[in-house]
């Protein structure tokens, strides 16, 4: 470590929020070293992106390669390392420790760590992971052509990602907790027009159920639901309601939770929804670090905003290290 280089700004995450902050920090002409697990970040598996300014329609993985592609043009380092432990030195500077077994140091920090899928929490989630429960449905959705398809969310995410998986399934149904889904009314439009979703509300999934050491086959609910038959003539119609309801696949698309933990432990504040407190700068109550983008406390988190706070975080610390000159 001792003859390692010190960099202006280490940057962990690759996402939209920490590109975008490795972009316009290397823009400052600061030596940026950005490290992350997933290039692109999590927007790489979304299908489509259609409310980043600038483009109309775009794929997640296009809009993650393009971010990244940028910081890079600008000269920001990347090594697809996982950050385990940041510590403070007494001359300010920051220890970064890999699973690489690397330690870099750094004058400030930009924590981009994003979010991860909540899970449901039900019996049987953890028995039937990836044999027929699933987050992600651009990376899993493929593996259910002609199946029966579950969505369980009642915000935006279940809104659009269930109009993909209907371009597999032979049926998708999503099951929202509430009285109704609240996604983006562009989406909510699309869902309700589309034949192949059927959208139940006031419902919960009590367990997920299926073949011992096997692939799931079905929810048991809190209340009966109709699947849909088809008829002689081609047409779908509710059949027999049930609460215990035939499913091939189950996406759970109940939001993220912050990855925080690494943060934590280094004596950063957190709020109640363990998201990083931050003020209109990114800055944290640690001099010299900050945060951008799902991690932080953010009320709307959303790509154009971690985006946003990347760039908001490049500048503040650009800033700190002017005035210490």
């Amino acid at each position: 470590m001792a003859d390692s280089p010190i960099y202006d700004v280490l940057v962990i995450g690759a996402g939209c929020g920490g590109c975008s902050a490795a972009m316009y920090a290397a823009r400052f002409g600061m030596k940026v070293l950005m490290l992350g697990e997933l290039p692109g970040g999590t927007i790489t598996q979304t299908h489509v992106v259609e409310n980043y300014p600038g483009f109309e329609t775009i794929t997640g993985l296009e809009l993650g390669e393009r971010l990244l592609k940028h910081a890079q043009a600008y000269g920001a380092e990347l090594k697809m390392e996982k950050a385990l432990k940041v510590e403070k030195k007494a001359d300010g500077t920051f220890a970064t420790t890999t699973d690489a077994e690397a330690t870099y140091l750094s004058r400030t920090l930009i924590a981009a760590t994003g979010a991860e899928w909540k899970k449901l929490g039900a019996p049987g989630e953890k028995e039937y992971a990836n044999k027929g429960v699933h987050y992600c449905a651009l990376c899993d959705g493929s593996f259910y052509k002609g199946k029966t398809i579950a969505v369980v969310g009642s915000g935006d995410s279940a809104a659009k990602e269930s109009q993909l998986l209907a371009e597999y399934g032979a049926h998708v149904y999503v099951f929202v907790r509430g009285h109704e889904l609240h996604g983006e009314p562009i989406n909510n439009k699309r869902v309700a027009a589309n034949p192949k979703i059927t959208v139940f509300t006031d419902v919960q999934i009590r367990e997920i159920a299926g073949q011992p050491k096997g692939k799931m086959t079905h929810l048991k609910l809190t209340k009966p639901c109709a699947p849909m038959v088809k008829q002689a003539d081609g047409s779908l119609k509710p059949g027999q309601p049930t609460d215990s309801f035939p499913a091939d696949a189950l996406f759970v698309l109940i939001g993220h939770s912050p990855l925080s933990i690494l943060l934590k432990e280094m004596g950063v504040e957190l709020n109640a929804r363990a998201e990083v407190k931050v003020d209109r700068l990114m800055r944290t109550n640690i001099e010299g670090v900050y945060a951008a983008g799902d991690v932080n406390d953010s009320e709307f988190k959303q790509a154009i905003v971690s985006a946003s706070d990347g760039v908001v975080a490049a500048y503040s610390a650009h800033q700190l290290l002017e005035k210490k000159k």
